[in-house]
């Protein structure tokens, strides 16, 4: 990911080379997808933290729910992410 961002920003034409790389090639996308998926995962599961540390969610009860939305949330995410590379 830093050798795309570092070509990209180097010059048109190294823009133009990352960007064609990421429009045919396969596994560019599966791994820009799998990097997306993870950020949005991390992200959801950052939020339900920051939540918890209001005191909302803290029973076990409340710890299931947060786990199941958790997840839910970042599959919709992951299912976004993989509709927006494709």
């Amino acid at each position: 990911m830093f050798w795309a961002l570092d070509v990209s920003l180097s010059s048109q034409e190294g823009f133009e080379a990352v960007k064609g790389t990421l429009q045919e090639s396969f596994f560019a996308k599966l791994v820009l997808w799998g990097m997306l998926s993870a950020l949005a995962y991390h992200l959801v599961a950052g939020v339900k933290h920051l939540i918890m540390d209001l005191d909302i969610g803290v029973t076990l009860e409340g710890g299931m729910r947060g786990a199941q939305l958790t997840l839910a949330i970042s599959a919709i995410l992951v299912v976004l992410a993989g509709v927006w590379v494709w």
